[in-house]
C-alpha cells in the first residue's frame, strides 16, 4: 500500500469512528436512569379528558393531585385503584399547571395568574381561594408550573413570552411567598438552540411542563409541540433532549417525580383514546 492509500484509509477509519460517536450522542431515546419505551399506565376518568398539570402533595405518593384546563377543579386521584376526589372552586379559565409545596398548593392560570388553596381545604367538594395573585408576571402565554422544595421556590414557565422566539430563549419566573404575597425574585433564561436544532427548526419550542429530579437535581422539561423531554442542569443548560412516543403520549402536558426518581407524565385523550398518567421508573443500574 503506497503513502496516499495509507493515509486515505486513516482518514477514512477516523471519519467512520467520528460519525458512530456523534449518531450514539445523538440518538439516546432514554435519560440516563430510564427507559421510556416501559412504563406502567395509569387511565384517567373522562371528566380529565384535558388533562393538564400533576402534582405530589410532600412525602405522599400513593395519590396525585391533578387539574384540567377549563374548569375550576382539582382532583386527587388514587395511583392504584384510579378512584378520585374532585373540589370545585367554580371558576373558569385556562389553567395550566398545579404546584404544592408544605400545606399550598398553587394553579397557574395561562396569562401568569395565581390560585392559592390549602391542601386541607380540598377535602371539601367545594373550596375557595385563599388567595388570588393576577396577572403577577409579564405578559405572556404561561404553560409551568414546579414547587421546588431545594430553594423554596415556585418556578413558572412561560409558553410564549416577548422575544423569546427570536432570542432563541425560554423565560423561567422564580417565585416566593414573602410576607403573605407571591412575588417574583428573579428571572432565568435558558438558551433553546439545541432544541430548535433537534427539530430542524421547523416547530417552535412552546414547554408545557417542568419538574426537578429529586435525586440528580436537573430540570426536566417537556415540549408537547415537539414530543420531547428535555433535560437542563442547574444552569439551565440543556444536557439531553429525548423523543417521547406520540402514540402514548397524545398530547403531554404534566410532569411529576416522587422521592425514589420515578417520572410520571399526563398526556390529554380523545374520542379514541383515554387521558392518562405514564409512571416510568428509574433506577441507577441503567
Amino acid at each position: 500500500m503506497n503513502c496516499k492509500k495509507f493515509f486515505a484509509t486513516i482518514i477514512l477509519c477516523v471519519s467512520i469512528i467520528v460519525a458512530c460517536g456523534n449518531k450514539s450522542e445523538n440518538t439516546a431515546t432514554s435519560p440516563p436512569g430510564y427507559d421510556l419505551s416501559v412504563f406502567e399506565k395509569i387511565l384517567l376518568p373522562d371528566v380529565l379528558l384535558e388533562v393538564s398539570g400533576i402534582a405530589f402533595a410532600p412525602g405522599k405518593f400513593d395519590s396525585i393531585y391533578v387539574n384540567q384546563d377549563e374548569d375550576g377543579i382539582i382532583f386527587k386521584v388514587e395511583l392504584a385503584s384510579e378512584k378520585y376526589h374532585t373540589s370545585d372552586f367554580g371558576i373558569p379559565g385556562d389553567f395550566e399547571d398545579i404546584a404544592i409545596q408544605n400545606d399550598t398548593l398553587l394553579v397557574l392560570q395561562s396569562d401568569g395568574s395565581f390560585y392559592g388553596f390549602t391542601l386541607s381545604d380540598l377535602h371539601n367538594r367545594r373550596s375557595q381561594p385563599f388567595a388570588i395573585y393576577k396577572k403577577i408576571l409579564p405578559k405572556g402565554e404561561y404553560e409551568g408550573l414546579f414547587a421546588d422544595s431545594l430553594t423554596g421556590s415556585y418556578y413558572a414557565m412561560c409558553k410564549s413570552c416577548k422575544g423569546d422566539k427570536k432570542n432563541k430563549q425560554l423565560s423561567i419566573y422564580q417565585l416566593q411567598f414573602i410576607n403573605g404575597e407571591l412575588t417574583p425574585v428573579k428571572k432565568h433564561i435558558m438558551s433553546t438552540e439545541k432544541i430548535l436544532e433537534y427539530a430542524n427548526n421547523n416547530i417552535a419550542f412552546q414547554p408545557s411542563a417542568l419538574a426537578r429530579h429529586p435525586l440528580t437535581q436537573d430540570f426536566y422539561i417537556i415540549s408537547s409541540v415537539n414530543k420531547s423531554l428535555i433535560v437542563v442542569n442547574n444552569n439551565w443548560e440543556v444536557s439531553g433532549i429525548y423523543p417521547l412516543d406520540r402514540k402514548t403520549l397524545m398530547q403531554p402536558e404534566g410532569l411529576a417525580f416522587d422521592k425514589y426518581g420515578n417520572m410520571y407524565i399526563s398526556s390529554e385523550g380523545d374520542e379514541l383514546q383515554s387521558a392518562r398518567i405514564l409512571k416510568f421508573h428509574y433506577s441507577n443500574d441503567r
